[in-house]
């Protein structure tokens, strides 16, 4: 695989290959250790016990609580389904002081202080005997730097969720090169090993283990038993990050179908805007019946009408602006009358024009002999009804 391809894999598939090349990390890891030998450097160290003081007032007594892990064996932990989810899901998990939170998680804490309890350890500030905590950080190195050049992204992401102290320079063995020369003038160089940072830091909490945060989970790790307990530890948080990351999914898919209907909405609005401006602009080109423009000029001042209301007519004497319909037919003539009102709810002005029952209005400014001369046309055409008075 080359590197554009490896760059083009999504994080999970990232996550996935930890399974797959862990196999590759024993050979890798010891290749590198024995160049390590043959240059005096590192020794080879094997795993052996995890060696924690008795107490912090008695550094001389040190107690075996487990085995320390080797980096295969850390790495391991990270190929737990937990660590196979998307970037964003994540984020659905509650945090406190940058640590995640979740039902469950404080076993990994309450198993520490029952290992130790149970060896008679006891220690106020997390630390672990001087050789076995170089033989921890090696190991956790080693598995650091394998991670971070085969799966950059599950490094940084135990770095900024798991690991809040580790800096990219603790993963790798820097060195210097020394130079000296023999009795014949052939120079001579020698790698020595400069002052590493250490992956394996207890002071970022202050020694603190008596809850979940980077001291807890970096002392699991290179404890070799506790990794069961992590695991169940992962699972739990998977299972919550599941119910949630469905909870929001749901809402997601709830909001995506408001969107699309309120899209749908707006579309058959605009729709229905666009048909209503072309009948319109139709109405519009067309030459107008002597009753429509007369409704049109009593409703709106104008004879064509206006795109907000227009008449139309759908039979002899009968017209309809969509919501009413009038036959002229009829109207009382004999108590016809038009003349200007105020209209106290509005503040404006209207040119009325009633028979008492029925009625229309316009706020523009017409004449009124021009509406009296529009209606008189129009009862000619369509004679209402007439009455005593």
């Amino acid at each position: 695989m080359n590197t554009q391809q490896k760059a083009s894999l999504t994080m999970n598939h990232r996550f996935a290959l930890m399974s797959v090349l862990l196999t590759a990390l024993v050979s890798v890891t010891n290749a590198s250790e024995a160049e390590t030998n043959t240059q005096e450097t590192q020794p080879n160290w094997p795993s052996g016990e995890l060696l924690v003081p008795k107490s912090g007032f008695d550094w001389g007594t040190n107690i075996a609580v487990g085995t320390i892990a080797s980096p295969q064996e850390i790495c391991n932990v990270f190929t737990h389904p937990f660590f196979q989810r998307p970037l964003a899901d994540y984020n659905q998990l509650d945090s406190m002081n940058s640590d995640f939170v979740w039902d469950g998680i404080e076993a990994s804490s309450l198993w520490v202080n029952k290992k130790f309890e149970a060896a008679g350890v006891r220690l106020d500030r997390l630390t672990l005997e001087q050789e076995t905590m170089q033989k921890a950080d090696y190991n956790l190195s080693a598995c650091l730097n394998y991670m971070k050049k085969e799966a950059p992204q599950l490094f940084t992401f135990v770095q900024d969720n798991l690991l809040h102290y580790l800096r990219d320079e603790c993963v790798e063995q820097k060195f210097r090169i020394e130079k000296t020369v023999d009795d014949v003038g052939n120079i001579i160089e020698k790698k020595v090993p400069l002052r590493k940072t250490p992956c394996l830091d207890f002071n970022y909490n202050s020694g603190r283990y008596g809850d979940w945060n980077s001291t807890t989970f970096a002392l699991m790790l290179v404890w070799k038993e506790a990794h069961p307990v992590l695991a169940n530890v992962f699972k739990r948080g998977l299972d919550t990050l599941e119910v949630r990351v469905a909870e929001r999914d749901k809402e997601l898919e709830q909001e995506r179908i408001a969107q699309a209907e309120a899209q749908a909405k707006r579309e058959k609005q605009q729709q229905a805007r666009n048909q209503k401006e072309q009948v319109w602009q139709q109405y519009l080109a067309r030459e107008k019946t002597l009753m429509e423009q007369v409704y049109n000029f009593s409703t709106t001042g104008h004879p064509n009408g206006g795109s907000w209301k227009y008449w139309v007519q759908t039979a002899p004497c009968i017209v309809t602006d969509g919501s009413k319909t009038y036959d002229t037919r009829k109207i009382n003539m004999t108590a016809f009358r038009m003349y200007p009102e105020y209209n106290e709810y509005s503040g404006d002005t209207e040119m009325v024009s009633s028979d008492g029952n029925f009625r229309l209005s316009t706020t523009a400014t017409i004449p009124l002999d021009r509406l009296q001369n529009a209606w008189s046309m129009a009862f000619k055409e369509c004679p209402g009804r007439t009455s005593t008075f």
